[in-house]
C-alpha cells in the first residue's frame, strides 16, 4: 500500500511539538539543526569536471522558548490551550429520610 505524503509548515510542526510535549503557555519557536560536509560535485553533463561543493543534512529540530515579537513564534495558549477543568459534580441529596 502506497503511503500518502503529508507536508507540514514550520507552524504546524511547532503546534504538533507543543501538543506532544504538553506545552500550554508561552511563546515558542523552532530551530533546525544542520550538518554540512565538503564534497566534490560533478557538473551535469560533464562528469569529468568536478567542483567543490557542500552536502547539507538536517539532523534535528529543537522547540525553543521565544518572545512574543520573535518572527515565527507561536503562542501556546492560542494554538494549544490547556484543557478546561471540569467542574466536579454536585453531591446528590440522600434519600435517607424517605
Amino acid at each position: 500500500m502506497a503511503s500518502k505524503e503529508r507536508a507540514f509548515s514550520i507552524q504546524d510542526l511547532i503546534v504538533a511539538l507543543m501538543r506532544d510535549q504538553g506545552i500550554h503557555s508561552g511563546f515558542w519557536g523552532l530551530t533546525v539543526h544542520f550538518d554540512a560536509s565538503g564534497t566534490s560535485i560533478a557538473k551535469p553533463g560533464q562528469p569529468e569536471l568536478n567542483f567543490p561543493g557542500l552536502a547539507v543534512g538536517v539532523t534535528g529540530v529543537t522547540l525553543i522558548p521565544a518572545t512574543a515579537n520573535a518572527p515565527g513564534s507561536l503562542d501556546a495558549s492560542v494554538h494549544n490551550p490547556a484543557p478546561k477543568k471540569r467542574k466536579s459534580p454536585r453531591p446528590r441529596a440522600s434519600n435517607d429520610g424517605l
